[in-house]
């Protein structure tokens, strides 16, 4: 998903820093490219729905980045965000299934 829309994302990234300033965690993140990429979807969904996103005052004006018509550069973000979710999610069942097997090997008889 990153990969087909990369250059979409960075014209995300680029718009946005025209005029705001992105808080600390997510101006890091938007440094890392791929691995970044999934907090950065969240941060942006955050904005376009109004929701309250970490690090960011409630009051800020990207808030309203969204209404200056931008949300064509934003229709692929949920893919790309729950894409990250989901494979956090399956890394996270191997890394503890991998776990489990390992103490299963090392405490049977």
């Amino acid at each position: 998903m990153y990969a087909l829309h990369r250059k979409k994302y960075y014209r995300l990234l680029d718009e946005f820093q025209k005029n705001y300033t992105f808080p600390a965690p997510y101006s890091f993140h938007c440094l890392v490219g791929f691995f970044g990429a999934g907090p950065v979807a969240y941060f942006f969904l955050g904005l376009m729905k109004k929701k309250r996103v970490f690090f960011l005052e409630r009051d800020s004006e990207a808030y309203k980045f969204f209404g200056n018509g931008n949300h064509k550069l934003l229709i692929w973000i949920p893919a790309l965000y729950y894409s990250f979710i989901t494979s956090s999610v399956c890394c996270a069942i191997i890394a503890i299934l991998g776990a489990f097997l390992k103490l299963i090997n090392r405490f049977s008889l």
